[in-house]
């Protein structure tokens, strides 16, 4: 994937330098089969001016991790954000607004990154803000936030149990801190993103199992409505882990496992 993107962005630096001479009609079909939606940043002049930057190293491994990014392959820009104008072509212009992270104006500020994150990603954020977590951020200043887990961009997000626990040790574990009377938190949450796996598993196996049925021209409808129930149940017990309700979210997905083995438990009967 990094080799294609390398080569998508010569491409697309090398359309910039040419000033896009090709005609509208032509230049409207690139924009849409251009792989991870770049061609949508043609006007961004963000994206334009930052390709261009080899210096500060810092700001450009910046660019390139958004350009690898879930927001990049979803045409969120930088200034989403980062706050700024993205059609501006004068430097002070195109920053007014963008401040660093430690500032407490800033849109990437912890304490305000629930309200940028929420354009975009309502529901998770709903419970978010509803959380313990949230609420001692809020009035201290200490606590997790949404690139806690997820750092920015989204470019990495903690999903390996064991790697939760150690990420929730750090304040759970630590002498002196207030958060170290739930001491069992960093194991109950491993246990919990354990539980997703193993239900999301199952679940993936029953799928292609009914897949195979296809071929057979079986009818699974009951099967595959019981699954949709139940893939709808583990989503939202997904999002409701972000309110940190470790034991309803372990319930929710221990629930689905059974009920998903279940089905899958009648697919093998039928010769799958």
């Amino acid at each position: 994937m990094v080799r294609i993107k390398w080569v998508l962005v010569v491409s697309f630096a090398l359309a910039m330098a040419i000033g896009f001479s090709a005609s509208p009609q032509k230049s409207l079909a690139q924009k849409q089969t251009t792989p991870y939606g770049l061609g949508a940043y043609r006007d961004n002049q963000c994206v334009v001016c930052h390709l261009s930057l080899t210096e500060p190293l810092r700001i450009s491994a910046h660019f390139y991790e958004w350009l690898n990014s879930k927001h990049s392959e979803k045409a969120v820009g930088c200034e989403k954000c980062h706050g700024g104008n993205a059609l501006a072509k004068d430097k002070e212009d195109a920053h007014k607004g963008v401040l660093r992270s430690s500032f407490p104006q800033s849109r990437l500020h912890l304490q305000n990154l629930p309200a940028t994150c929420n354009s975009c990603h309502q529901e998770t954020v709903t419970a978010f803000v509803q959380s313990k977590h949230f609420q001692a951020l809020k009035d201290s200043g200490v606590g997790p936030s949404c690139t806690t887990c997820h750092h920015h961009m989204a470019s990495a997000v903690i999903y390996w149990p064991p790697e939760t626990s150690q990420l929730c040790a750090a304040c759970h574990k630590a002498e002196g801190n207030p958060a170290a009377r739930y001491a069992q938190a960093p194991a109950k949450a491993a246990d919990v993103l354990l539980a997703f796996n193993r239900a999301d598993e199952v679940i993936e196996w029953s799928q292609f199992l009914i897949s195979e049925g296809h071929k057979r021209r079986m009818q699974l409808k009951a099967e595959e409505e019981e699954l949709k129930k139940l893939s709808l149940i583990l989503k939202d017990a997904k999002v409701k882990w972000h309110e940190f309700d470790l034991e309803g979210s372990r319930q929710h997905a221990d629930q689905v496992f059974m009920e998903a083995t279940n089905v899958k438990n009648r697919l093998v009967r039928k010769g799958l």
